[in-house]
Parts: C-alpha cells; structure tokens; sequence
C-alpha cells in the first residue's frame, strides 16, 4: 500500500481508543502548544494531522477562524461531532494530504501540527507546505515526539514503534527537527521540550490493537531497554508492575521570515 492508506488504515481502526488516550486529551499539554503560538484572537489557523480535532478546539477559543485537516474520515468525524456538540462555530474540517496541500499561498496566520511528523515519508516536504501556506511573518508550531541524538539508540526506539504501528515512520532527533524548520525558512525562536508524558504499555498496545505476537516482541524490547538503557525513553515499573516509557516530546515555534 501506499503510505497514506497506511496512515488510513492505522488511525481508522484505533480512531475512538485514539481519541479517548490521556495523552492526546491532556488540557495542559495542549495549552502549551497553543500558547506557543502567540495569538492575539484575529487569526486565521490551520492544524494540520488534526486528528480528533482536540487542537483546532482549542485554537478556536483564541483565534478568529481554524481549519482542520487529516488524512482520515474516521478522525474527522470525531472532530465535527465534538464541536457540533460544543457549538463551535469558527471550526471546520476537511480532508487534505499534508504534503499538497489545497491552499493559497500565506492563506493563514498560524499553521500548526501536532504528533505527526513521525508518522510522515517526507517531514521536510510537509514542514514546506506548511510554510508555504504560512504568510510572511506568520508562525509554524510543531509539537511531535523526538528521539536520540545517537542513531542506534533511536533506530532502537523505532524497531518498537513501528512493531506497535505500522503508520510510524521514524522519530527525528531534536536536531533535525530544528533543521527542518531552517531549512524552510523558518526562523526558530521557541524550542521546549518535556518529558512528562509517560503512556501505559498495554493501554498504548491495545490503542493500536496490537497482535499478541507482535506485542511479546515489543515488551521484549522495552524490557530490555529499561534494563540497558537503549533509547533514551527510561521505560519504567510502577508499584503494581505496570510498565511505562517516557515519550519524550517538543514543542518548536518559528516564525515565517521570507
């Protein structure tokens, strides 16, 4: 298949657990990215990989228009649902590839993506279009998971990923991720990482309804690296045994300079 159908199938099947997971829903860890933004309340915004729409809610509270955009139907209904219900009226949804996408030339004030570039063949080609669609002096906000600096330690952290989800692609290190935005002319001025955001295994597992097979391998592989540190996640045990790793994330602001 295609990658995108890839992306369809994945997040059409884990769309409501998806939805439902802590640390998509978060009201703290969205605030923040929202707030790197800067919004003064007339802005138009895109939010690109929207998802269950949860970001673009949120923009919607501050800015003057936000538009929604994601590969999946399953996602998006989700999305129209919860504003529908909320009477949120300054939202809308559509379906769009990120790496064409069906706007102007500077058509918004803030374009924005949340936990996706992982998920994409080309970063560098969508973190373009999201600039092209940025207007001059306008900001691009991306917030995604990262992974080592050291290539055999995130190659390690992806061999369990991409076990769990097909759709997963690669975890750029913070460095790329700051080199993507230079490199479409993005002049970064807000860089913040975390690292507070700590999934549930099995609740992760069954988000994605993971096989059995497959899920023996990846509680291997994060038994073994939280034995010998070989990503840089610190998986973890609670009191009761449960295991954890840390999803470590950052949140880059720039701001369209040419």
């Amino acid at each position: 298949m295609q990658h995108n159908d890839v992306i369809r199938e994945s997040f059409t099947t884990q769309a409501e657990a998806f939805a439902a997971n802590p640390w998509v829903t978060d009201g703290e860890r969205i605030r923040r990215l929202v707030a790197a933004a800067r919004l003064a309340g007339s802005e138009r915004v895109l939010d690109i990989a929207t998802g269950p729409g949860y970001i673009a809610e949120a923009f919607a509270g501050a800015a003057r228009e936000v538009i929604g955009v994601d590969l999946t139907d399953a996602m998006l209904a989700i999305g129209r649902q919860r504003t529908e219900e909320r009477g949120i009226s300054n939202v809308s949804f559509r379906t769009a590839d990120a790496e064409n996408l069906p706007f102007e030339n500077g058509a918004f004030d803030v374009v924005a993506c949340r936990l996706a570039l992982h998920h994409l063949l080309k970063p560098l080609e969508v973190l373009r279009e999201m600039a092209r669609v940025c207007r001059t002096g306008g900001r691009v906000v991306v917030e995604d998971i990262y992974a080592s600096e050291h290539p055999e330690r995130a190659a390690y952290q992806d061999r369990w990923e991409i076990l769990r989800d097909p759709s997963h692609v690669r975890t750029l290190a913070l460095s790329e991720m700051l080199q993507l935005f230079r490199d479409v002319g993005l002049e970064t001025d807000s860089a913040t990482t975390a690292d507070d955001l700590t999934p549930e295994v099995e609740r992760w597992l069954a988000t994605t309804k993971t096989t059995p097979e497959r899920a023996v391998e990846i509680r291997r592989l994060l038994e073994e690296d939280r034995l010998h540190d070989m990503s840089g996640t610190r998986p973890f045990q609670d009191a009761t045994g449960r295991l954890f790793f840390h999803a470590r994330t950052a949140i880059l602001a720039g701001r369209k300079v040419s």
